[in-house]
This record gives C-alpha cells, sequence and structure tokens, in this order.
C-alpha cells in the first residue's frame, strides 16, 4: 500500500509544483498541511489562496481506511463486502482562477480496495476524471480540453473517450437547476484497466494530460483584462458550483460520510460567490446565454 500512496502523493507534487511556481505575488498563501483521521489513514492538503493566478486552489491527497465503506463510494456498482476492512486513496484539485477569463477546473483519480483477512487486496477499482467550467466562453479551449483528453484515452482504448465524455457530462449536472456545471471532459468510476500497476499507470497519464491541458488554457488567458461586472458574474456562478459540490457530489459525500477532514473536504469551494436574489437584466442575459453554452454537448 505504500508504494501505491507514494505514486499518488508524486501525483500531487507534481501538480502543486506546477501550480505553485505560477503565482509571482509575495501575498501568495502557499499552505502545506499533513493530517491523520483518527479512524485510520490521512492525507495532505495543498492549498493556494490570494495569488496573481488563482483565488483558491487545493491539491489534496488523503489514503484513509475503515470497516465500513461510504455508500457514495460504490457509485453503481453492486455492493461489496467490508468484512475485512478497504482502504481508499487518491487526489483531488480543483481551481478557483482570479481572473474570469480562466475557468474553474476540476481533477481526481482514485483507487479503492476491499482487504482480505490478512489486509490483503482482495478486490479493487479506480475512477477519476476531470472537467472545466469557464465563465467566458472561448470555444478553442474548450475544444482543445477535450480533444487533448481524446487523444490520451485513445492510447489506452478507443472506446474510452466517447464512453467517459458521456458520463461526465451526466455526471456533472445540477437536477434543481436543470444545467451542466460546465462544458465537460471526462469521469468514470468503478474501472479495472488490466492490473492494478497498469491501472495507476493510467490514472498517472489522466494527470498529466489535466495538468498539460490547464497550463496551457491559463498561459493563453492569464493577461485578458476583465471588468468589474466579469468579476461579479464569476461569483454568481461560483454559487452554481458550490451548490453542486455541496448537493450532489459524491467525492464531497464520500468524505462526509467516512468522518473526513471538513477543512480539507472544503477547501474545493471557492473564497468567494454570491447567490444575488435578484439579478440585472445585463445579469441575467450574460447568464442564459452561458448555460445555453453549458448544456450543448461539446465531446469531439
Amino acid at each position: 500500500m505504500k508504494k501505491l500512496e507514494q505514486r499518488f502523493l508524486t501525483i500531487q507534487k507534481e501538480i502543486f509544483d506546477v501550480y505553485s511556481k505560477m503565482e509571482l505575488s509575495k501575498n501568495t498563501d502557499i499552505i502545506k498541511d499533513s493530517w491523520k483521521r483518527p479512524e485510520g489513514g490521512g492525507g495532505k492538503t495543498c492549498v493556494i489562496q490570494n495569488g496573481n493566478i488563482f483565488d483558491n486552489s487545493a491539491v489534496n491527497f488523503s489514503s484513509i481506511y475503515g470497516s465500513k465503506l461510504p455508500k457514495s463510494a460504490l457509485g453503481n456498482s453492486k455492493v461489496k463486502s467490508t468484512r475485512y476492512g478497504f482502504q481508499a486513496m487518491g487526489v483531488s484539485v480543483i481551481c478557483h482562477p482570479k481572473n474570469p477569463n480562466i475557468p474553474t477546473s476540476h481533477m481526481n483519480v482514485r483507487l479503492f480496495c476491499i482487504l482480505n483477512k490478512n489486509k490483503q487486496i482482495k478486490d479493487w477499482w479506480i475512477g477519476g476524471g476531470y472537467d472545466l467550467t469557464p465563465y467566458v466562453i472561448y470555444k478553442d479551449d474548450i475544444n482543445n480540453w477535450h480533444s487533448q483528453a481524446k487523444a490520451n484515452l485513445d492510447r489506452f482504448d478507443k472506446s474510452f473517450y466517447k464512453s467517459f465524455s458521456k458520463t461526465c457530462n451526466e455526471y456533472f449536472y445540477i437536477p434543481h437547476r436543470n444545467e451542466r456545471r460546465g462544458v465537460g471532459g471526462i469521469f468514470f468510476d468503478n474501472k479495472q484497466y488490466k492490473s492494478i500497476d497498469s491501472s495507476i499507470n493510467f490514472l498517472e497519464s489522466i494527470a498529466k494530460t489535466y495538468l498539460s491541458s490547464y497550463k496551457e488554457l491559463i498561459n493563453n488567458r492569464k493577461k485578458e483584462t476583465f471588468t468589474k461586472e466579469d468579476k461579479q458574474f464569476q461569483e454568481i456562478r461560483r454559487g452554481r458550483y458550490v451548490e453542486f459540490n455541496l448537493v450532489n457530489d459524491r467525492g464531497t459525500a464520500f468524505g462526509l460520510q467516512s468522518n473526513g477532514r471538513i477543512s480539507s473536504i472544503l477547501s474545493s469551494l471557492p473564497l468567494n460567490a454570491s447567490w444575488v436574489y435578484k439579478k440585472t437584466k445585463s445579469m441575467e442575459a450574460r447568464e442564459k446565454k452561458l448555460i445555453k453554452i453549458l448544456n450543448k454537448d461539446w465531446n469531439v
């Protein structure tokens, strides 16, 4: 298990190092916080706040174990016995940029293991993916995001992208708003790709593709100018992000159901968001136009 944990820790370090180096402001808060879970396991939370690029970015590693697997971990799979315990580990990334021209991004990769009486792995599966939530639409950015995801997945199985992108659109959906959270990407769960080692290689490729795609997008848009109204609109749309994470997201539910560390779980939320009861006509028109774009299938 230690070797598996180390591979996820390496994913975390590579992503956080890249994002940290983007920040030039001396006032940026860069926090690295290791923690332990009383019931078993722990993790490392790495956060960037108040930077020149990120309002808030969290790159979290966790590895926890216990005797009862939360329902949220099972997704659509059949219930699996955890008589002798389970271990779950992974990396979760969420970035809320300062500039509204740069979309919010999310990525996670994870491994779930069911243990036998000797505390060895009896059964296992992987899950993960990444998605993009823009506030200002740049069609080339969205198409590149999907094209790069497809190119990576095609190296493993040419059927993956079509399936994973469809699942992403279905998962990142806000039912009470009748709208998608963003323009999609890829998402999958309860998957075994050959061996555990091959599956972790697969997850590593997903993390690297996400990082490369998002870094490119940041560099393309970080110098774009924006207005006070742009920022207000970004915060209104961040409110939708909060709603999804707290009401619909299985990852958040897993953290809460497994008695996880609240401050780490909620580090995925933006520093600032708003819920305006009565929007201006220009804001309403802007939001209506954006939602129409979000609800479109961007799969390549």
